[in-house]
């Protein structure tokens, strides 16, 4: 299992990950849990609690944190819409069933069959 690869570790596993994340990212910066806490506008206590694994965070306190510590780009591979569907890339590359433009053909009526209903009428079954 790589370093990266988060599919086996439980919720908590990767909630204490991101808390670790979060903690490093900090003491590298050289701040303090009040300054950080001051910056992104969230409790002390509720950034301690998270730090040492016993707190949940909000969704809301996270985002906050991120900004106050300028890591907000790491949202954006949640947030941002992608260039092209898959659909409309398959169908530029020409890949798969688009290879070939699809065949669209209307029914239409043979020419000579408007004649013969002319020449019908109810009751001339023989």
């Amino acid at each position: 299992m790589s370093l990266y690869d988060l599919g086996p570790l439980s919720d908590q596993q990767i909630l204490a990950r991101l808390a670790g994340r979060l903690r490093s990212e900090r003491l590298q910066r050289n701040i303090t849990q009040q300054a950080l806490a001051d910056l992104a506008g969230v409790g002390v206590a509720t950034l301690r609690r998270f730090e040492s694994g016993e707190g949940n965070l909000s969704l809301l306190n996270l985002i906050a944190l991120l900004r106050a510590l300028e890591l907000m780009n790491l949202l954006d591979a949640l947030i941002r819409e992608p260039d092209i569907s898959p659909m409309a890339s398959l169908r530029e590359k020409g890949a798969g069933i688009y290879s070939e433009p699809p065949l669209r053909q209307r029914a239409r009526p043979e020419s000579g069959l408007a004649g013969d209903a002319e020449r019908w009428s109810w009751g001339d079954e023989e």
